[in-house]
């Protein structure tokens, strides 16, 4: 499979998170089969690569003993926001993990900089704030929202289900609005079309139709004790996404520490991933 040969990306800043974004991605490579794991650390001056590429050695070499698995090292000059989304472009990079400590403090009001490092990547991030459970992505929760694009989320859950099995739960919204029921029946139609043609264990769950979906999401996922929630991101998210909570923001920094595997939809696209 072409996804083996290629480098699985982690940002790493020598946090607790970025150690369990590590441990989640060499349990990740050698799940897939692939050997390739890369930690890269974004500095803010040439100056600094040479003393950040050593303690990423040191790194490297904790990791060999600890998890009998050697990552490669990068450290590379720019800023958090772009340049990790562009080195997983240039190493056309299967998969990004990253830690997060969730929404706290201003990040409340400034918005989640986890969200803001992963909007408009063109390649899925996993991002999580504990070390991986014992059931490695088993249980994803699917959110079936009203989106066209949204229904491309479930090209994922089939490629997930490939190495671990997933059983796939679809939580979808609930609306009263004629128009945007019929999209999230399109779309939720779709994606059991496709779960049904590869013959993945999934269980459909209707929402509550509260008022906030996404907490709606966050609090099911947590009561099935789920490993993921499968979140689509989008390029085009303003200061008021920011500044009062998208949906996407409040998943990924979610309260109970699950990690959310976050895909940008392709408006052309509107089939599985193969």
């Amino acid at each position: 499979m072409e996804h083996l040969q290629k480098t699985i990306l982690v940002a790493w800043d020598f946090s607790n998170v970025a150690e369990y974004a590590m441990q989640h991605a060499i349990r990740f490579a050698e799940t897939i089969g692939s050997t390739m794991v890369t930690i890269l650390n974004i500095v803010d001056s040439k100056d600094d690569i040479e003393n950040a590429t050593r303690q990423l050695n040191i790194v490297a070499e904790d990791a060999q003993k600890k998890y009998n698995f050697k990552p490669e090292v990068l450290a590379v000059e720019g800023d958090i926001f772009t340049t990790i989304k562009d080195v997983a472009n240039q190493l056309n990079s299967p998969f990004v993990f990253m830690g997060t400590h969730g929404i706290k403090g201003l990040q409340k009001i400034t918005g989640s900089w986890a969200l803001k490092v992963i909007e408009g990547s063109n390649c899925p991030f996993i991002v999580v704030q504990r070390p991986p459970q014992d059931e490695h992505f088993g249980d994803i929760v699917c959110p079936v929202e009203y989106k066209k694009e949204d229904k491309q989320k479930v090209g994922w859950a089939v490629y997930l289900n490939k190495f671990f099995k997933s059983k796939i739960y679809l939580y979808v919204q609930k609306s009263n609005d004629a128009n945007l029921k019929r999209q999230i029946y399109s779309n939720l139609v779709h994606m059991k079309s496709v779960l049904d043609q590869h013959k993945i264990e999934y269980t459909e769950v209707e929402g509550a139709g509260k008022d906030d979906f996404a907490e709606e999401v966050i609090e099911y996922a947590h009561a099935i004790n789920a490993n993921a929630i499968l979140v689509s991101t989008y390029k085009e998210l303003d200061w008021a996404d920011y500044m009062f909570g998208a949906n996407e923001q409040k998943i990924i920094g979610n309260k109970y520490g699950i990690s959310a595997i976050t895909v940008l939809p392709n408006p052309g696209r509107l089939k599985g991933f193969n």
